[in-house]
């Protein structure tokens, strides 16, 4: 999961998403059903994106596929995104809620990079040490890319803290 900015229409989606559920958490689950089940099917996703396929079709399909499955207030706001033709933003929609979820509890998930797989003790001090450091509860996400060749790499929120190698190497050449 990379970080990525998410535009404020999605936000705004998402914020009105989840005034209209009391169990928020209900909202955030159902609409990753939804979303793993559109970007599971290849020809789905085609069908609900394409502009030449009327929205009662694309309506018919959504109710097929997701009435009995999920709450109507996630039925009926995904209608609303294929109505206003912003679909193919739910992706973005369902990180929103994420993040907003993330913030009321006091959680960050940072994507934390380094050159090699780290061990788990490793693991536990960077995360002991991000916690104190960001005063939340952080939630990992790791990668490794072996070309930093070392140290590593934070992304939270905007923020981007390169400590590896190969930044350093960048910065020396421009000077």
């Amino acid at each position: 999961m990379s970080i990525t900015r998410i535009s404020t229409i999605s936000k705004n989606y998402a914020y009105g998403l989840l005034e209209a559920f009391e169990d928020k958490e209900l909202a955030k689950t159902q609409l990753k059903d939804v979303l793993d089940t559109i970007n599971s099917s290849n020809d789905l996703k085609v069908v609900l994106s394409n502009s030449s396929i009327s929205h009662s079709t694309k309506l018919q399909i959504i109710d097929e596929i997701f009435k009995s499955k999920v709450d109507d207030k996630i039925l009926n706001f995904i209608k609303i995104l294929i109505e206003k033709q912003r679909i193919n933003e739910l992706n973005e929609i369902h990180q929103a809620i994420v993040n907003i979820s993330d913030e009321n509890s006091n959680r960050k998930t940072v994507e934390i990079i380094s050159s090699i797989e780290l061990d788990d003790t490793t693991k536990e001090k960077i995360i002991n040490s991000l916690n104190k450091k960001l005063n939340c509860d952080i939630q990992p996400d790791w990668q490794t890319d072996e070309k930093i060749i070392a140290g590593l790499i934070f992304k939270y929120d905007d923020y981007v803290i390169d400590t590896s190698i190969l930044a350093k190497l960048k910065k020396l050449s421009k000077q």
